[in-house]
């Protein structure tokens, strides 16, 4: 799945592509599907992700079944009457796609180029997120204008309302989040030393650049073009 500041990165530049949307809301949404609450290993969490990413219990899809939620969820918002709602709803959609691109661009190259690695060490994706995370804290302190220090540390979950999803979890991770990027200790110092033989700076840009694309796209085929997705359970089945 992708950072959490991946998914800011991705809302900011949407945010300049997408009209009427509310910025802290629609930054929330961009992470709310992360807000299961963990266990002390981050094994386990409540809600489990099957349940917040719309997993399907018969692995039958590449990653989140998103059509699923957007029908249920997104569809029956009325974009120029409920602001606030369709920016976190539709945050929370380019989530799940977000994540199924990460997996497939990021995520499965990772493990086929290390694969020796992985097959040998279970915990060897903890050493791979520390690329990940370590580029993230780099990013936000090298680029202090950016949506997490503008608009998402203050905000608030206002329009979180999903019968499946409960506030109390979304802010706790919120907390989180906006706790764990904005300190300042040694392990921030550490990420600028390390080599990023996992993951460069240079490789998430172009992610983020090349998904802002595929999701607006997405927006517009579904929002402007008014797109039916049918019986797909995935829109990127359909809009590559």
């Amino acid at each position: 799945m992708a950072t959490w500041i991946v998914h800011l990165r991705l809302a900011e530049n949407l945010l300049e592509l997408i009209p009427n949307l509310d910025e802290g809301q629609f930054a929330i949404g961009n992470i709310a599907p992360d807000s299961g609450v963990p266990d002390e290993n981050w094994e386990n969490f409540d809600p489990p992700p099957p349940v917040t990413h719309f997993l399907s219990p018969t692995k039958e899809w590449f990653s989140s079944a998103d059509l699923d939620f957007y029908r249920k969820y997104l569809a029956v918002i009325d974009p120029a009457n409920e602001k606030k709602r369709f920016s976190f709803r539709l945050g929370y959609f380019f989530h799940l796609i977000t994540d199924h691109l990460w997996l497939k661009k990021i995520g499965h190259p990772t493990q086929k180029r290390f694969s020796k690695e992985f097959a040998s060490d279970p915990k060897f994706i903890w050493e791979v997120k520390e690329d990940w995370y370590g580029l993230d804290l780099i990013y936000v302190r090298d680029h202090p204008e950016s949506l997490f220090w503008r608009v998402f540390l203050d905000a608030q979950p206002d329009a979180c309302d999903l019968d499946y999803l409960p506030m109390a979890a979304v802010n706790q991770q919120l907390h989180h989040i906006k706790t764990f990027y904005k300190r300042e200790d040694e392990e921030v110092q550490k990420s600028y030393r390390r080599p990023y033989t996992y993951l460069s700076q240079e490789e998430v840009g172009d992610f983020v650049a090349d998904v802002t694309q595929h999701l607006y796209r997405i927006y517009q085929a579904i929002w402007v073009n008014k797109f039916s997705a049918h019986d797909e359970k995935s829109i990127l089945s359909t809009i590559s």
